[in-house]
C-alpha cells in the first residue's frame, strides 16, 4: 500500500500515476472522487461534509484491495500526521505495509502551481484562490525525521 502526501499542488497526482504505472497498483485519487460527485469548488456549503465521506469510502475501497492482495496508492495528501499513524496503523492490522511517500515542494513553487491551475482550470482540478491556500496551508504538518517515508524525488 501506497500512501502519497503532499500538499496541494505539489504533484501528488503526477506522482501517484507515475508510481502507477511503474508498480501495476491501483490508484486511488481522493479528489478525481471528490471532483466527481461533488465540483470543482471547494467553498461549496457542505464542501467538507461530502469530502470527508468520499475520503472514508475512498480508503474503504482501497483497505478492500489490500486485504484481497491487490497493491493500491492512496493518493490523497495526508496533511496531518495523524492521519499518517492512523493508515499506518490500519494498514498492519490487515497484513498490508504502508509506504509512504512525500512530495515535497515548496511553498512558492505550490502557490506559482496554484495559480496557474486556476487560469486553465480544467473538470479534473480544484479552484483554490489564495486565501483559501494560506488557510488550508494553517493545517498542513510535513512529515517529520521521526516519521518513516521516503522522498518521492526518490522513488527506483
Amino acid at each position: 500500500m501506497y500512501l502519497i502526501c503532499g500538499f496541494i499542488g505539489a504533484g501528488k497526482t503526477t506522482f501517484a500515476k507515475k508510481l502507477e504505472e511503474k508498480t501495476g497498483a491501483v490508484r486511488i485519487t481522493k479528489d478525481e472522487w471528490s471532483i466527481r460527485f461533488i465540483g470543482n469548488d471547494p467553498t461549496i456549503d457542505g464542501y467538507e461534509q461530502w469530502d470527508q465521506k468520499i475520503c472514508g469510502f475512498s480508503r474503504d475501497v482501497a483497505f478492500q484491495l489490500a486485504e484481497k492482495g491487490i497493491d493500491v496508492i492512496i493518493d490523497e495528501g495526508f496533511w496531518e500526521k495523524e492521519q499518517r499513524d492512523e493508515m499506518r496503523r490500519r494498514a498492519d492490522t490487515i497484513g498490508a505495509q504502508a509506504i509512504l511517500y512525500y512530495v515535497e515542494t515548496p511553498i512558492e513553487t505550490i502557490r506559482e502551481r496554484v495559480v496557474g491551475r486556476n487560469k486553465t482550470l480544467t473538470n479534473d482540478s480544484f479552484q483554490i484562490s489564495r486565501k483559501l491556500l494560506d488557510t488550508y496551508l494553517m493545517y498542513w504538518q510535513p512529515p517529520s525525521e521521526d516519521e518513516d517515508y521516503i522522498l518521492a524525488g526518490e522513488m527506483k
